[in-house]
C-alpha cells in the first residue's frame, strides 16, 4: 500500500490509499470512505448512530515553547517534503505526517486534505481540523470523538521529536453537548474530563461559563502552581516551565510572557441556524460535487469568502450534507464547520487571524463586525462568542501617559495588559450574559447572543 498526495486547484492535498493498478479509481473509492457525513447518516465513528449529530466541538490547544523561534526538531526521522514549504519547516511541523495519522486514529479521525504556508501545516479531518506550529498545536474534533484519548500520546510525540519534557500550556474547551448521552464515556460529563485532565495536569484548572440552564462553555487551563506536572498516565513527574492560563490571581504588575502578547483568539458558536441559508450546506444546493469543489462552491455563494478574501482555504462540501473549512493567512488560521440539518444545526468559526492587513481582533468593534459578518452567512438563533486574548509584560510608561492622553479607547486597549474591551452591541442580537476573567497570563471575555426576532 503506498500513501498518494494529489494537489487541488486551491493548493490543498487530498491523503487517500490505493493498491494496484486502478489508483484512480481507488483514489475515488478511498475518498468516498473518507467522507464523514453529518446527521442523516452516521457521521461517527460509533455503532447505533440515531440520527443526531453532535456538533459542538472538543477543542485542544498543547504548547510545547513560548513562541516558535524556541521549537528546534531533535528527532531523527524528520518529515522531508518536497512541496514549497518545506525549508520553513522546524518543530513540531517535522514530525513524519503517519505520526499524526497514527494520534488521530485513537481520536478517531482521518485525514482528507492539507494545506500549508510558511508557518503552519492544517489538516482538514473527517470530523473538524488540525492546525500544527513549531511550537504547538490545535486538535478540534466534533460527533463522538475520543480528542482526550490523544494527549499522552501527544505528549510522547513532542518528547521524541522535539525534545519537550512536558507541555508549555494546555488549554481544552468546548460548548455544552446537545446529546451528551451518545459520547463515548469519558466525554459524558464534565467532571469525567476534569478527573481525567486533572490525572495528566494537577495544577489544571476547570471552569463553567454560562447559566447553567442554558448555553454555556467548559474550559480547562493548565496550572501555573508549581513546577512539575506529574503524568500519571503518560510518564514520571517532569520539570515543566511555568506558563498558563489557568490562575485567576492578578498579576498586572507581575512578570509576563512578551513571547505570547500577539496571541489572541476568537471563537463563534452558532445554533439554531437559518434553515434557508442551510440549503447551501446540502449536496445538490452550493454544488452537484461533493469534495472541494462542492466547498469551494459553498465559499464563494455563502458569503464566506469576502470573511477573509485573501487567505488560502481548503473546504470540503460532505454528502448528505455538511460543510468543513480550514484557511490560512500569514501566521493565522481560521476554521468553520457546520451541521445544517434543523433538528441539531450547529456551525462553529474560530480565528487567529489579526493584524496587518486584516481586522485587529484587539480592537472591540472589529470583533463585532466579525461576528455580525459570521451571523449574515448562517443567521443563528443563538450565538456564543468568546476572546482569549493573551497578557504581557507591562506596558511602557510612555504608552500609559499616552493612555491616559488620549482616552481610555484609544490608548488602554493598546497598552500590553489592557482587559479586552466589553464587546459592542451586535447588530440583530440581544446580550444575554457578558463575562470577564481576568488570568495570570490571558484575558477572557465571553458573550451570549440571542436573535432578536
Amino acid at each position: 500500500m503506498m500513501q498518494l498526495s494529489s494537489p487541488t486547484a486551491g493548493g490543498a492535498q487530498y491523503a487517500v490509499s490505493a493498491t494496484g493498478n486502478n489508483q484512480r479509481e481507488s483514489q475515488a473509492e478511498n475518498i468516498q470512505s473518507l467522507c464523514t457525513p453529518t446527521c442523516s447518516t452516521n457521521g461517527t465513528h460509533s455503532d447505533g448512530y440515531t440520527g443526531a449529530f453532535e456538533g459542538p466541538e472538543k477543542l485542544l490547544e498543547m504548547w510545547f515553547a513560548a513562541d516558535a523561534g524556541m521549537a528546534h526538531h531533535v528527532g531523527s526521522d524528520a518529515h522531508i517534503s518536497s512541496d514549497e514549504w518545506a525549508e520553513h519547516r522546524t518543530g513540531l511541523r517535522l514530525v513524519p505526517r503517519t505520526v499524526w495519522s497514527d494520534m488521530l486514529d485513537m481520536v478517531h479521525c482521518q485525514v482528507l486534505s492539507t494545506l500549508s504556508n510558511a508557518h503552519i501545516d492544517s489538516y482538514l479531518l473527517s470530523e473538524s481540523s488540525f492546525f500544527v506550529y513549531p511550537h504547538k498545536l490545535v486538535l478540534k474534533t466534533c460527533g463522538t470523538t475520543t480528542l482526550l484519548y490523544a494527549i499522552p500520546r501527544i505528549l510522547s510525540i513532542a518528547r521524541e521529536h522535539l525534545g519537550a519534557m512536558c507541555a508549555h500550556q494546555v488549554f481544552y474547551s468546548r460548548k455544552n453537548f446537545m446529546y451528551p448521552d451518545q459520547q463515548e464515556e469519558l466525554h459524558q460529563s464534565w467532571a469525567k474530563e476534569v478527573a481525567y485532565l486533572d490525572a495528566l495536569f494537577p495544577d489544571g484548572a476547570a471552569y463553567l461559563i454560562g447559566k447553567t440552564n442554558r448555553d454555556h462553555w467548559h474550559v480547562y487551563l493548565s496550572g501555573p502552581e508549581s513546577e512539575t506536572v506529574s503524568n500519571s498516565l503518560a510518564g514520571s513527574p517532569v520539570l515543566c516551565p511555568q506558563m498558563s492560563r489557568s490562575s485567576s490571581q492578578s498579576t498586572v504588575h507581575g512578570v509576563m510572557q512578551p513571547s505570547t502578547s500577539s496571541d489572541i483568539t476568537v471563537e463563534i458558536l452558532m445554533t439554531g441556524l437559518d434553515a434557508e441559508r442551510m440549503r447551501l450546506m446540502y449536496l445538490g444546493g452550493a454544488s452537484t460535487e461533493e469534495g472541494a469543489a462542492g466547498g469551494a462552491a459553498v465559499e464563494r455563494l455563502s458569503g464566506i469568502s469576502d470573511i477573509y478574501p485573501n487567505a488560502a482555504t481548503d473546504s470540503y462540501l460532505f454528502t448528505p450534507c455538511g460543510f468543513s473549512l480550514n484557511g490560512l493567512q500569514g501566521d493565522g488560521y481560521f476554521t468553520i464547520h457546520v451541521t445544517p440539518e434543523p433538528h441539531c444545526s450547529y456551525a462553529s468559526f474560530e480565528t487567529n487571524v489579526s493584524g496587518s492587513g486584516v481586522r485587529d481582533l484587539h480592537d472591540p468593534q472589529a470583533t463585532k463586525h466579525l461576528v455580525e459578518q459570521v451571523t449574515r452567512v448562517f443567521g443563528p438563533k443563538f450565538v456564543t462568542v468568546t476572546v482569549f486574548k493573551a497578557r504581557a509584560a507591562e506596558a511602557p510608561q510612555s504608552v500609559a501617559d499616552n493612555a491616559w492622553e488620549n482616552g481610555v479607547k484609544d490608548g488602554l486597549a493598546k497598552t500590553a495588559d489592557a482587559a479586552p474591551l466589553s464587546f459592542a452591541p451586535v447588530n440583530g442580537y440581544k446580550a444575554m450574559d457578558r463575562v470577564l476573567y481576568e488570568f495570570d497570563h490571558y484575558w477572557l471575555r465571553y458573550a451570549y447572543y440571542i436573535r432578536a426576532d
